[in-house]
């Protein structure tokens, strides 16, 4: 697995690139933060937890009707968006963004940044949830 240094510089990337995207935090499938980068003063440790407890009960959800396994969820608030992606084997990436993004570029931006973070952690590619 890659050290928290090399995945931070991959979220940092991933707001240089996207400046719409307020956060990104990679996250445990536990809830626990591996690596994060966001604006100042928002609670990535909350956002991980938070992250995590909408991946447990959206894959139930999604395996209850026959959805098969997760593998995204995104949410459009009044304000913004919430997009958590797998990234890896037993990691989520957590990503929050302004109402303003463009939808289509921003799911792209967030993919290609889960598949390199699970690529730097040995997976060979976002996998479905499995909570």
């Amino acid at each position: 697995m890659a050290d928290s240094s090399t995945m931070t510089n991959a979220l940092r990337e991933l707001r240089a690139a996207n400046p719409d995207v307020t956060a990104a935090v990679l996250v445990t499938d536990d809830g626990f933060p591996i690596a994060a980068d966001a604006v100042p003063d928002l609670n990535t440790d909350m956002l991980a937890a938070l992250a995590a407890d909408l991946l447990t009960r959206s894959n139930r959800s999604a395996k209850e009707f026959g959805q098969g396994e997760l593998k995204e969820i995104y949410a459009h608030g009044s304000v913004g968006y919430v997009i958590v992606s797998r990234a890896g084997e037993g990691q989520v990436l957590a990503c929050l963004a302004s109402g303003t993004a463009t939808l289509g570029l921003l799911l792209i931006d967030v993919r290609r940044t889960a598949a390199e973070l699970a690529q730097r952690a040995g997976s060979s590619g976002p996998a479905p949830l499995s909570i």
